[in-house]
């Protein structure tokens, strides 16, 4: 108990038999008083006499650690301030780079910023996927699955392109299933990805790979990526892997919107050609489209998407 909030296994047992026994010396705890005295400071443990310890309910104790690992939190990044400005003076005198772009080259050192960036994710990360891709897709996934383990909410806008790639819809279907919010648009201008509204990442794809990336720190730049994001978002197709009966035609009038051609469609969606025409007929006749966009922009609008 406790352990993942920096408390070792031997004061987490010793703490639990202060709260199955009450009341009780050391020696009935079965410990010495210095590991008491440790739990004493981390507010988990009370000293009611010379050698009569008391457990601080669980309820109580397990919000003492998180606000002493939240004060951690916040004391390491008022550090990291004065050594990121030392950082940025270095790169900017041995690489040119400014403080507002940082040029990142390498696939190992492009893969380990996007991890250590996700590691330090608090709130959302938005992204605007297209390939190339830099890593398997299993791998992305991993990562985006871990940070929405600490309530990190995902909005990810998808291309056409990759949508279209062999098993990708299944894969975002499952992604959006856990708790991804997805959008599907025709076409995107470059990959892109937005920690917390505070940096992006950018990244150069030469020749069909990626292994260079510009790291944007806060600035008019960074203020341009969110906005436009957010504004390829207002536009985009909502993607829902699930619905009640009108599963099938809900994610058909998504793959309209991203572009997708009957004959794709009618791949991912395990329908023949012909019965995806005219779904794609009726559906543009509902929505009084002319085109197959139109019908995924109306379907947004009047809300069965």
């Amino acid at each position: 108990m406790f352990e993942h909030l920096g408390v070792s296994a031997e004061q987490a047992r010793v703490y639990e038999r202060l709260v199955r026994t009450g009341s009780c010396t050391a020696a009935e705890a079965g410990t010495s008083p210095g590991v008491l005295g440790e739990l004493v400071r981390l507010g988990v443990v009370q000293r009611l006499a010379d050698d009569v310890w008391q457990a601080v309910p669980p309820d109580l104790a397990v919000e003492v650690l998180i606000a002493a690992r939240e004060d951690g939190h916040r004391r390491a990044r008022a550090e990291a301030a004065p050594l990121m400005e030392a950082y940025l003076r270095n790169r900017a005198e041995q690489h040119h780079d400014t403080s507002m772009v940082e040029v990142v080259n390498g696939a190992g050192a492009v893969r380990d910023v996007w991890r250590a960036l996700l590691a330090g994710a608090r709130t959302e990360v938005c992204v605007l996927d297209q390939p190339p891709y830099l890593s398997p897709v299993e791998e992305h996934t991993g990562l985006e699955v871990d940070t929405r383990r600490r309530h990190v909410q995902w909005r990810v806008i998808y291309d056409r392109s990759s949508v279209e790639l062999p098993g990708r819809l299944a894969e975002i279907g499952e992604l959006v299933a856990s708790g991804e919010r997805a959008r599907v648009t025709p076409t995107l201008p470059f990959k892109l990805g937005v920690v917390d509204a505070r940096v992006a990442v950018l990244p150069v794809a030469v020749r069909g790979a990626v292994d260079q990336v510009l790291l944007i720190r806060p600035s008019p730049l960074l203020d341009v990526l969110v906005s436009m994001f957010d504004l390829y978002w207002d536009n985009a197709i909502p993607f829902s892997p699930r619905g009640s009966g009108g599963e099938v035609d809900t994610r058909l009038l998504a793959l309209l919107a991203a572009g997708l051609t009957d004959e794709s469609i009618a791949r991912h969606l395990g329908l023949g050609p012909r019965t995806v025409q005219r779904r794609v007929r009726q559906l543009m006749d509902r929505c009084g489209a002319r085109t197959r966009f139109q019908a995924g922009v109306q379907a947004m609008r009047r809300g069965w998407l």
